[in-house]
This record gives C-alpha cells, sequence and structure tokens, in this order.
C-alpha cells in the first residue's frame, strides 16, 4: 500500500443568481499532485463534473483553469455535451424551406431534389407536422421515406443540419465562467494575458 499527500483546497462559491451566471452555490475541489499535474471537481445543484490533467506546463491547477478556454475545460468535463442539438422543430423548418424553395425554384432548391408542381408541395406540406416530434437524429429513420422525398437519398447529410443551442452547455459555460472568475477572485490565479479579471 502506498499512501501519499496532495494539496487540497475547497471554495464555496455562492450569490450567483443575478446576471451573468443565475446558478445555484458552486462548490469547487482543487487538487494539486505536483507542479503540472492536478485535477478540478465542480458541483452545482447535486451534480459534480470532474477532470484531471497530467502536463498543465507546471501551472498549479487553479492557473490552468483560469487560462483555458471554457470550450476546452467542457470538452474534459463533460465530453458528450456538444454545443447544439438535433431539433424536431429546426427539421420541420428545414422541411418547410425545402418545400417551399423547390415549389418556387428559388435558391439552391436543386439540392432537395427536382421542382415540385403544385399538387407534390401540397402533399408535402400535409406531412410535415409529423417531424416535429421526432427527439432525435437516429429517430429521423421512422420518417426516412418522408426524409428522401423532401431531401433526397441522402437525407441524413441535410437531416443532420437541424440543430438548436443545447442549454445543457450554455449552463456548463456560465458554470465555468463562475468558477474562473471566483478563483482569480479568491487569488488562487492571476488574469490571463491580454483578459483583466472579472
Amino acid at each position: 500500500m502506498k499512501i501519499e499527500t496532495t494539496q487540497v483546497t475547497k471554495l464555496l462559491i455562492s450569490d450567483l443568481m443575478g446576471e451573468p451566471y443565475k446558478l445555484d452555490p458552486v462548490s469547487v475541489i482543487l487538487e494539486d499532485y505536483e507542479p503540472g499535474r492536478g485535477r478540478i471537481i465542480i458541483e452545482c445543484a447535486g451534480e459534480s463534473w470532474s477532470a484531471w490533467w497530467g502536463a498543465m506546463s507546471g501551472r498549479p491547477i487553479a492557473q490552468f483553469v483560469c487560462d483555458s478556454g471554457a470550450d476546452y475545460i467542457i470538452g474534459c468535463i463533460a465530453s458528450q455535451v456538444r454545443e447544439s442539438r438535433f431539433s424536431g422543430t429546426a427539421l420541420h423548418t428545414l422541411a418547410k424551406r425545402s418545400v417551399i424553395a423547390r415549389r418556387l425554384g428559388e435558391g439552391d432548391y436543386w439540392e432537395y431534389g427536382d421542382r415540385l408542381d403544385k399538387h407534390e408541395a401540397a402533399e408535402l406540406w400535409s406531412e410535415l407536422d409529423d417531424l416535429q416530434s421526432v427527439e432525435s437524429d437516429q429517430a429521423c429513420w421512422r420518417h426516412s421515406d418522408l426524409l428522401t422525398r423532401l431531401f433526397g437519398e441522402e437525407w441524413w447529410h441535410m437531416a443532420s443540419t437541424a440543430t438548436e443551442p443545447n442549454p445543457a452547455y450554455h449552463y456548463l459555460q456560465r458554470l465555468i465562467a463562475a468558477v474562473q472568475a471566483g478563483l482569480l477572485e479568491a487569488g488562487l490565479a492571476q488574469p490571463k494575458k491580454g483578459r483583466a479579471a472579472a
């Protein structure tokens, strides 16, 4: 058995309900194993995220987190959360644009298929509302016939662009901004060059 002692710092960052954070209190645990190696654990509203780094150019974890962009930190603590997510509403909007463009012969309607006559456009239009309830890009396959008629044989390329901003990602952006501001205010890190302290 090997036992080591590491330096751990814990912060509680509160009073974050107003702009720009709109967060419950945030608990931050920083652990420096040695210069250039450390980890962070962030907890807010019963959820937690963590990451560790083995090469931080000799910086302590607090400075490394403050020097890094929020997008990079999010990729480390929640790699499955993306900036945008699939949306049935966006797919519905995209499908309506396709029918209108193909009917009028405007813009790049040819990307979706041949020009539509009045009856073809009306028939497609009557089926579009089904797309609003599609919950994921995988669920699009249940509507593959309609999507093929809308966007062509390789419809999945167009369907994959039906996205909206992901609230979970934007929540994490606010969380990381609060953590970075808290670390700076606590004096655990210095402002990144070219950026004034918050």
